[in-house]
This record gives C-alpha cells, sequence and structure tokens, in this order.
C-alpha cells in the first residue's frame, strides 16, 4: 500500500531547477505534472501547447497537415530549448497499460489509423531517447499521488 504524501515545500529542491517530464503518451506527464507543480507550488507547462502556440494550430492539425515527423521536429527543437534549464524525468511503464491509459484519453492523432504493434514499434523506437532522462520512474500500476510521491522523493536524492 502507497502512502500518500503531502506538499512538499518549495524549498526542498535545489532553485530554480526545472522538472521536466518525458514519456510514451499515457504514461501520465500532464495529469503527474500538475499534480506535482501544485505540489511544488510550481508553474505547469505543457510542451504540447508551447509547441501549437508557436505553430499556430492545435496538435491533430499539425498532425493532419504536416505529418508526424513535422510534430517531432516542432517537439525536439521545444525540448532542446526546455532541457538545459532543469532536471529531466522519464516516467515509464508497461507498454501495455499506457496504451490503454492513452486509449482513454483525448484526441491521439498518433494513435489513428495505427495498429497496437505499430504504436510498439513508435514506443521502442523512442526509448532509447527517453533513457537519457536524468530520473526514470516506473509509472507501472501506480495512481497519479504514487507516481508524484515517488518523483518527489527521488527529486530530493538527486538535487540535494
Amino acid at each position: 500500500m502507497a502512502k500518500q504524501i503531502g506538499p512538499v515545500p518549495y524549498d526542498a529542491l535545489v532553485r530554480p531547477a526545472n522538472i521536466l517530464l518525458v514519456g510514451f503518451m499515457g504514461a501520465g506527464k500532464s495529469l503527474c505534472g500538475r499534480v506535482l507543480a501544485r505540489r511544488l507550488g510550481r508553474c505547469f507547462v505543457e510542451t504540447d501547447d508551447m509547441i501549437a502556440e508557436r505553430a499556430g494550430r492545435s496538435i491533430p492539425e499539425i498532425f493532419r497537415q504536416d505529418g508526424e515527423e513535422h510534430f517531432r521536429q516542432l517537439e525536439a527543437e521545444t525540448l532542446d530549448a526546455l532541457k538545459s534549464l532543469g532536471t529531466v524525468v522519464w516516467l515509464d511503464g508497461d507498454f501495455r497499460e499506457l496504451y490503454e491509459r492513452a486509449l482513454r484519453g483525448g484526441d491521439r492523432p498518433m494513435l489513428e489509423g495505427r495498429s497496437p504493434v505499430e504504436v510498439e514499434t513508435t514506443y521502442r523506437q523512442r526509448t532509447p531517447y527517453y533513457r537519457q532522462a536524468h530520473l526514470t520512474i516506473d509509472t507501472t500500476g501506480l495512481g497519479v499521488d504514487e507516481v508524484v510521491g515517488r518523483l518527489i522523493r527521488a527529486l530530493r536524492d538527486v538535487l540535494r
């Protein structure tokens, strides 16, 4: 049974380090990022929102009009600008669980017209990039509070 921890003081982590969550769709980046930001008294910024703002259109529109490769280029440019600003954390997980979560949540252009095998191939191709993160948190079988609790403990250990 996981123990829920309360809010962590902002000063408990080293300033001015930002925390950048990366991982495959369904890993919980958005939800965990919002909860983490609230607990640490920080702002939450969604990179997809930054990309959409910069491109002047939504992510699904970028996928439909220019394809996934162009979106990945925009994503890489955005992340290159951000990764030097803080600690990168990979929210990893069992592919089947990530895939099921992704199916339940929102508009996922990457799932349109693709079989689970094709999506898993993409997941495997992206894994080496995720492994470059400073920290890895396995989200398999965990709820948001459990993931955020593990994340905070790992950040405390690394940033001390």
